[in-house]
């Protein structure tokens, strides 16, 4: 064993590797046991249908007779099932209940479809004969079929897991120090088959009976090969490897236990972009690791956080332009169930922006996306949110329109969904996952006809397919999924685009046009909004407690929540405000790498309309949009005379008031104002509504103390009678914007400070009472954050010491990986000054 050190960073050379050079054909060659078998099959099925409250037996029987004979005799039973159409519609059974009726009158019709003429009787002979007829017929067809795939004798490599059921789809790095789940099934193999005329001959590269291996991703050279693997489920995470598939030399590129770094991809420039729970935080909305991008060279050096999101962002692609497309979960201020869109951005994380279904219930997930060679379209699978990692398959056309329905179809066969709103989208009938298209109309795909007919465990067989519905299995295992499949060959380096990223600046700017363009500010009379307000999302490092809400978006429980039910997501920092000019222009200057979002506010400081999202800029960015929410597909206006703020110059921004930069807490910032004002009436005696602010323990399943004047303006009520408290959204009263709102782009004015009679009972002088116009703004502030309570995840909360030390725990890891990548990026820096000096 081989070990080289590039500063903080290793590469390691792994001299004994696990693999095997025997290859195994996938030919079938038990034609009679086949034939045998499906009339023994067959009859006793029928056996069991002539028996008095059969079903449930019966039921059983077949998903017992699916899998026996896919296992055992797969291609042969692959074409059986792709040939029957013997059911009312998909959900009855489409092309699998082929029990009905006589098996002579199964085989008929398969024949006929085939254009073979054969009469078949009941009798043993001539059922023997037909089936011979009809696989001979099933292998010219076959051959016809692939003549194109094979005529240059293609590899392939994949994977070989066991398909995982999560409670939420993304869950999959199944972390040695995991938290409230860790999703991991030992036992897996590396392998690659070569077409030897229509027939695979299988090779496994590598096998790891403790460990898995995943996400293959082939260089452009065609040579070498990126992949993930974890060794033990305790005593190791998935890392990054490198193998070189002539000589079989693996190199490890990635370090370091309690870190998993998966879906790793090649870029043009040579780094590699992958997904890595370095980032340290946990679900707001479950209590799992989160895993976002990062990038590294080819030998692990310069690992660098570039996507510093709320939750998870999965699977990335590269794209012929070199763009990278991504699935990123995003709930801020919003609904969690239905947030999982595409989003776009350069291989350098600049650019960050929606690519599909941004402000959508359909699609529920898409995911696992591949950009089809020749075309701007993309091939997906489209699933659900509380599901596996699989579903239904279909393509993307932005261009078409970017969301619910607009710009999708599905294939095999090529049809418009329904836009449809379910959780568990796509789990039903057959299964597909990991689609790797090689031209507009053929792809290789993990599939699996059976899917939900039989049920978990679920097992996918790699197959070739077109837009049709066309297939042929290439490879099965009896014993584990197979999974993931690239085409071994040399391709394209796509365009490399040139970066601007500047490690030495710590800022960004954004360039707004006009923010009366577009939906979001849709009836809105222009010169209204005179601020932009730029607030930063803070995460927690690990979930402790629980609060629940629920909304149009679905109902969810929020971990170490910072409110009540329905309250906001996350901790909020306020940042600053810069200035929208009469144009609606709009150029400033905001922090780097940081999550930020942004709210439009009028000549009171209050909002008009906020971002349900976020955005971050790399150091030295600059982005630029058109206006607010403004269609994707929209371009600037040809001609625009140049705006206000582009001929003021860039910005920094103002401080929000005379706190300025500050993580936002009622407890700190709105309860001394009652102490001040109100509470000599407001005592819960004198008046019922108690604007006291002593922090009390009211339940024991939120795990915070809470004041009870935050309860009172929230008018939150319990769940129950160990609670946790659950706010009102919609109180006339005050009134925000619900976390668990609906996903879909919300009106100006929808909810917040500019609807809440609060605010106009303070401006009126409630009880004799005066704000200034400064305490006001803070109030009307606290409201348009979604009313959190506390600033700090640690503030006011009701924690055992056991609780104490597993949040401090996860803070300490992620302090030190964000440590360890400051020195990353000192070295990245130093390395581009040594270049440049040479």
């Amino acid at each position: 064993m081989k070990l080289l050190k590039w500063g903080m960073a290793c590469c390691m050379l792994v001299s004994v590797v696990a693999w095997q050079t025997k290859d195994t054909s996938f030919q079938p060659i038990d034609t009679n046991g086949f034939i045998a078998e499906m009339q023994k099959q067959f009859a006793e099925v029928q056996a069991i249908r002539k028996k008095d409250n059969h079903r449930e037996e019966l039921d059983r029987k077949m998903r017992d007779t699916h899998r026996m004979l896919m296992h055992t005799y797969p291609v042969y039973y692959d074409w059986w099932l792709q040939d029957g159409q013997d059911a009312k519609n998909e959900k009855d059974g489409k092309d699998v209940n082929w029990f009905r009726g006589t098996l002579s009158r199964q085989l008929s019709m398969r024949l006929q479809k085939l254009n073979v003429t054969t009469t078949v009787n009941d009798t043993p002979e001539s059922i023997t004969a037909a089936f011979q007829a009809y696989l001979k017929a099933c292998e010219a067809r076959r051959a016809k079929r692939l003549a194109s795939f094979t005529a240059n004798s293609p590899e392939i490599v994949f994977t070989k897991f066991r398909t995982l059921r999560p409670s939420f789809f993304a869950y999959t790095e199944g972390a040695s120090d995991a938290r409230a789940e860790c999703n991991y099934i030992a036992g897996g193999t590396l392998s690659k088959i070569k077409m030897n005329g229509i027939w695979a001959e299988e090779e496994t590269l590598m096998t790891d009976e403790d460990g898995v291996y995943r996400d293959p991703n082939l260089h452009f050279d065609g040579q070498h090969l990126l992949f993930s693997w974890k060794k033990s489920a305790k005593e190791d995470d998935f890392h990054l490897y490198e193998m070189d598939l002539k000589t079989r030399d693996i190199k490890q590129l990635t370090f370091g236990k309690g870190h998993a770094d998966i879906e790793g991809i090649y870029l043009p420039d040579e780094n590699i972009l992958f997904n890595s729970t370095r980032c340290g935080s946990a679900v707001d909305c479950w209590f799992t690791e989160v895993s976002n991008m990062y990038l590294c060279d080819r030998e692990g050096r310069y690992m660098r956080q570039v996507g510093f999101d709320q939750v998870h962002t999965v699977t990335p692609t590269l794209l012929d332009d070199g763009r990278i497309v991504y699935t990123r979960w995003d709930y801020n201020d919003r609904g969690q169930v239905w947030a999982q869109p595409l989003f776009q951005m350069n291989p350098d994380g600049t650019g960050q922006a929606e690519y599909y279904g941004m402000n959508s219930w359909f699609p529920t997930t898409v995911a696992q996306t591949r950009q089809i060679p020749g075309t701007r379209k993309v091939m997906t699978v489209f699933m659900g949110h509380h599901t596996p990692q699989h579903g239904k398959l279909g393509i993307i056309d932005p261009e078409a329109g970017r969301d619910e329905n607009e710009g999708t179809m599905f294939v095999a066969p090529l049809r418009k969904p329904e836009a449809e709103r379910i959780d568990s989208y796509g789990q039903f009938t057959d299964q597909y996952q990991h689609p790797f298209p090689m031209n507009e109309t053929d792809f290789l795909i993990s599939y699996t006809p059976l899917g939900y007919y039989v049920g978990h465990p679920m097992e996918f067989g790699i197959y070739w397919m077109n837009v049709d519905g066309e297939r042929e299995l290439l490879v099965s295992d009896s014993k584990i999924s197979c999974n993931q499949p690239i085409l071994v060959a040399p391709r394209t380096r796509p365009f490399q685009r040139s970066s601007s990223v500047d490690y030495t600046k710590n800022d960004g700017v954004y360039y707004m046009q006009n923010i009366y363009e577009g939906n979001g500010l849709k009836g809105v009379k222009p010169g209204t909004i005179k601020q932009l307000r730029v607030v930063e999302i803070q995460f927690r490092a690990a979930g402790i407690g629980e609060v629940n809400g629920d909304d149009k978006g679905g109902g969810a429980l929020a971990s170490s929540p910072v409110g009540v039910g329905n309250a906001a997501w996350d901790v909020k920092r306020v940042i600053g405000v810069t200035d929208v000019y009469p144009d609606g222009s709009a150029f400033f200057k905001v922090p780097a790498r940081r999550p930020l979002y942004f709210q439009a506010l009028d000549e009171n400081g209050r909002v008009v309309q906020t971002m349900r999202s976020w955005s971050t800029l790399q150091p030295n960015e600059v982005q630029s949009c058109v206006g607010c929410h403004e269609h994707k597909n929209t371009v600037p206006v040809a001609g625009h005379p140049v705006s206000m703020a582009m001929n003021k110059g860039i910005k920094a921004l103002i401080p929000e008031d005379e706190m300025g930069e500050r993580n936002f807490s009622y407890l700190k910032e709105i309860q001394p104002i009652w102490d001040k004002h109100c509470i000599s009436c407001h005592d819960g005696v004198k008046q019922p509504m108690s604007l006291k602010g002593e922090l009390q323990v009211l339940d024991k399943r939120s795990k915070r103390k809470y004041a009870q004047s935050y309860l009172s303006l929230t008018h939150a009520r319990m769940d129950g009678p160990d609670g946790p408290w659950r706010g009102n959204a919609h109180h006339p009263e005050v009134n925000w914007i619900s976390a668990l709102s609906e996903p879909t782009l919300l009106p100006p004015y929808f909810a917040g400070s500019n609807t809440s009679n609060l605010i106009k009972r303070l401006e009126e002088g409630h009880g004799g009472t005066k704000l200034t116009p400064q305490e006001i703004r803070k109030v009307s502030l606290w409201i348009d954050l979604l009313v959190p309570q506390i600033g700090d995840y640690r503030e006011a909360n009701n924690w055992s010491q056991h609780d104490l030390e597993y949040y401090d725990r996860y803070d300490k890891k992620r302090k030190a990986a964000r440590a360890e990548e400051q020195e990353n990026i000192r070295q990245y820096i130093q390395s581009l000054q040594t270049k440049q000096q040479k």
